[in-house]
C-alpha cells in the first residue's frame, strides 16, 4: 500500500481531533449550546394516554418547549456531522488527487477510480471509514427532528386545548 508513514498517521488524527473540537465549540460559541435533556424527552415520547390527561396547561408548554429543545440539539449533532463528513470527503480528495488517474481507464467511471485510489492509501482508509460511520448516524437520526417538532406541536395543542377548558 501506498499509504502514510506513522508520523503522518499521527498528523491526520491531530487534525481531526481539531477540526472535532472545532465543530463542538462553534455552537456554543455564537449561543447555541444547547444540551439535550435526555430524561425528560425520554419521559415525555413514552407518557402514556392517561398521562397526559392529568397534566397541566403549562405542563404541556413545558413538554412541548423541551421537545423543541431536543429537535434544535439533534439538528445540530446533524449538521456537525455533516460537516466532519465534508471535511473528510475534501482531505480525502486532497490525499488522492495526483494518484486517481492511475486507476481504470478513460472509461471507468470516476467514482470506482476514487474508490480504488482511496482503497490503496491507509489515511484516505481511514478518512473512509469514519465517512461510512457518520452516514450511517445521520442516517439514524434523518427525521428526529421533525418527529420531535411534530410531538412537540401535538403538546402546544394540548396546551390550548386545556386553556380554553378552564375558560
Amino acid at each position: 500500500m501506498t499509504g502514510e508513514s506513522e508520523s503522518k498517521k499521527q498528523t491526520i488524527d491531530d487534525r481531526r481531533l481539531q477540526v472535532e473540537q472545532l465543530l463542538q465549540k462553534y455552537p456554543v460559541e455564537i449561543g447555541l449550546g444547547v444540551l439535550l435533556p435526555v430524561n425528560a424527552v425520554n419521559q415525555l415520547l413514552t407518557m402514556s394516554q392517561r398521562e397526559m390527561r392529568k397534566l397541566t396547561a403549562e405542563e404541556c408548554g413545558e413538554a412541548s418547549v423541551i421537545l423543541n429543545q431536543a429537535a434544535t440539539y439533534i439538528q445540530l449533532e446533524m449538521n456537525r456531522i455533516h460537516a466532519d463528513l465534508k471535511w473528510c470527503n475534501e482531505y480525502i480528495d486532497w490525499l488522492i488527487a495526483d494518484k486517481i488517474t492511475q486507476y481504470g481507464t478513460k472509461y471507468t467511471p470516476f467514482e470506482y477510480r476514487r474508490l480504488l485510489a482511496i482503497r490503496d492509501n491507509d489515511v484516505a482508509m481511514k478518512l473512509q471509514v469514519i465517512i461510512n460511520n457518520a452516514q450511517l448516524r445521520v442516517k439514524l437520526l434523518e427525521y428526529m427532528p421533525n418527529q420531535l417538532k411534530g410531538t412537540s406541536m401535538s403538546f402546544s395543542d394540548l396546551q390550548q386545548t386545556k386553556r380554553s377548558q378552564r375558560a
